[in-house]
């Protein structure tokens, strides 16, 4: 059996929280912003990105932590998501409520832009390579706004010069939101939706669409109306299982409070299990780690509870902070990456 020891990086959304000694090996400050992605580098290093005094910001380190390059779209808004190899980057995110599309050369100096207007607000958008410099990109509301209203999913297929190749909007009736999204070696696409309408409580649930942008199936998770819940991240397995994290509302002895949830189902959408896991917290990231477990970043305190894959069972916890309070912190964790070096 492999040894388990990798290097998690956590980028946080702001530092402190009511906490003692903190457990980090070490942490990294770059900005006064908000980080919304993070992710491994081939040469065992890392890169981010998010916003920085409002506008899009990513910033990348090798594996000795010191900074390669760091580079700041003038538009107003954020990069959610990134990706990059010897030629250069590419990132996505929004431009005041838009898409936007960026790249960038090995240096860091921009080659081109895109925003494309969504017919919706848009807050975040993710990145998938999909080989022979093309890439496919989803663009969503956040669920966690405060709106309702009928917002949809886009979906984007373009290449390394910024080409077009195609487009589709989805046609919804109500608040829709993917706080995440997942490839599987066919091209088909997973999202974690959240679901909410005027007059009801947001439900959480988890779509599959085909390479086309075709809805396939979608599967309702929480839907009671007593309860609010969101599904926020989404991974797939080799077998082709999915696995969805989120938050859901539950009855406790001071009334409702709010508990982090992981889920996986088959890859036809039917549900193989469903566990509750931290209270005052929600499931906002996942990896997994070398022995084929499952890790889930809770939000709150970067609490990472470790699933047996094939049942939801129990494989340990790691805390970040000897204590800290999930239901009074300012401590937030968005994403996670996992470096075996």
């Amino acid at each position: 059996m492999k040894r388990f020891i990798p290097v998690f990086i956590f980028f946080i959304l702001l530092s402190g929280c009511k906490k003692s000694e903190s457990d980090f090996i070490w942490e990294k400050s770059s900005a006064t912003g908000t980080a919304y992605f993070i992710e491994t580098a081939s040469d065992s290093g890392f890169f981010a990105c998010g916003e920085k005094g409002g506008n899009p910001y990513f910033i990348r380190f090798n594996k000795k932590r010191s900074q390669v390059l760091e580079f700041a779209s003038e538009n107003s808004g954020l990069f959610s998501s990134a990706w990059f190899d010897t030629s250069g980057y590419v990132a996505g995110g929004n431009s005041s409520g838009k898409i936007l599309l960026m790249r960038y050369s090995a240096r860091g100096n921009m080659l081109w832009e895109k925003t494309i207007d969504a017919g919706f607000k848009v807050d975040f958008t993710y990145l998938f390579d999909t080989g022979h410099g093309t890439f496919l990109s989803v663009s969503t509301a956040s669920a966690d706004s405060a709106k309702s209203g009928t917002t949809n999913l886009y979906f984007v297929r373009f290449d390394t010069t910024g080409l077009v190749s195609a487009e589709k909007k989805t046609t919804e009736t109500g608040f829709v939101a993917a706080n995440d999204a997942a490839l599987d070696n066919a091209g088909n696409i997973y999202l974690p939706l959240t679901r909410k309408t005027s007059f009801g409580n947001p439900k959480a649930s988890v779509a599959k669409y085909n390479n086309l942008f075709q809805k396939i199936w979608e599967t309702e998770l929480y839907n009671n109306p007593d309860f609010r819940a969101s599904s926020l991240s989404i991974r797939t397995d080799a077998s082709g299982n999915v696995y969805v994290s989120g938050n859901t509302e539950v009855s406790g002895k001071d009334g409702l409070l709010t508990n982090s949830f992981l889920a996986s189902l088959t890859g036809s959408g039917i549900l193989r299990w469903k566990k509750y896991l931290e209270y005052y917290n929600s499931g906002s990231a996942m990896v997994f780690d070398n022995s084929d477990n499952l890790l889930m970043l809770n939000r709150n305190c970067f609490i990472i509870n470790r699933a047996v894959t094939a049942t939801g069972d129990d494989a340990g916890t790691i805390k970040s902070f000897s204590l800290c309070d999930s239901k009074n912190t300012n401590a937030f964790g968005r994403d996670i990456a996992v470096n075996y070096d």
